[in-house]
């Protein structure tokens, strides 16, 4: 969730002070990702594949990217996931159960082994002010890499292994003296692609960071001149969430039973924009008890699609 803007400004004063009022804040929500994942809230790794080459480096480059990506979107940035190497193996429902165990993660990355397509080199072309003889021409090469990508979320609905596959193109420089072999070119940036390791783990946590949508939420307030109703409208505005909260649980028992209804559902908004979705179905729930209030049908669906 991001900073809400003030959508409708409090109703007229004039209304009755017995009459429920509303304000409606435009927020923007965190979704789930392109690939359908929801990540918020969950424990992850990273696992990659060593199939005892030298390309075991390219990959733990690649998933420790993916890993400081997903931190940076999902834990502002702390280390929060761990990257790990198994074997190779045959990927299947099976193995991602025993990763999850071994791990104590919610959500599993498993990065397959690497291919890599036929290296294409570019002319060399001579450098200004070289340093030494070795360094005297350059030439651009490009490397074609497949990738795979497994993921399993084991608090999803179904036990489902998800894969996914993506291609890229690592691009490094191989400086030389104008007459070195093709081929020993051609193996230099074979060794120099794990430069570009940290674009690849970039690129493929675009798929699974948040998508963010702009939504109306609406909540309730009395103009009693008591200042509690206004107070914590005015707080949930300024995202304290928690502080309007207090206030509406203290509201939730007094009054007569729409101003019940009223800060039981402000309560259930409010734990709904914490995170806390059981408890805000109970707030929610506690609401409809007292009287079925307008806005109470649209969060309850909102709760649930969230579940």
């Amino acid at each position: 969730m991001r900073r809400s803007i003030l959508a409708a400004a409090f109703a007229a004063l004039s209304l009755a002070a017995c009459s429920p009022q509303t304000l409606t804040l435009s927020v923007d929500m965190r979704h789930p990702s392109k690939s359908g994942i929801d990540l918020a809230r969950k424990t992850m790794s990273i696992v990659y594949m060593d199939g005892g080459t030298a390309d075991s480096t390219f990959s733990n480059a690649v998933a420790s990217s993916l890993a400081r990506s997903l931190e940076k979107d999902y834990f502002r940035g702390e280390e929060n996931i761990g990257v790990y190497k198994i074997p190779s193996d045959s990927v299947d429902l099976d193995l991602m159960h025993r990763l999850v165990i071994d791990t104590g993660d919610d959500v599993v990355f498993l990065l397959g082994e690497p291919s890599f397509g036929e290296v294409s080199m570019g002319p060399n072309v001579a450098v200004r002010d070289p340093k030494n003889v070795d360094s005297a021409f350059v030439a651009q090469a490009q490397i074609p890499y497949n990738a795979r990508l497994y993921v399993y979320d084991s608090m999803a609905k179904g036990d489902v292994l998800n894969t996914f596959r993506g291609s890229s193109i690592l691009r490094t420089q191989v400086y030389n003296n104008g007459v070195t072999a093709k081929e020993f070119l051609t193996e230099k940036a074979r060794e120099a692609k794990d430069g570009g390791a940290d674009m690849v783990g970039a690129q493929m946590s675009n798929r699974f960071v948040p998508t963010w949508k702009t939504e109306n939420y609406s909540l309730y307030y009395y103009d009693d001149f008591n200042g509690q109703w206004v107070n914590a409208a005015y707080l949930a505005y300024e995202f304290h969430w928690k502080k309007a909260a207090d206030i509406w649980m203290a509201l939730s028992g007094t009054g007569n039973y729409t101003k019940r209804a009223c800060a039981c559902y402000n309560t259930a908004l409010a734990f709904y924009m914490m995170g806390d979705l059981n408890i805000a179905t109970k707030w929610l729930d506690r609401a409809d008890g007292y009287e079925s209030l307008s806005l109470s049908p649209g969060l309850r669906k909102r709760i649930e699609e969230r579940k």
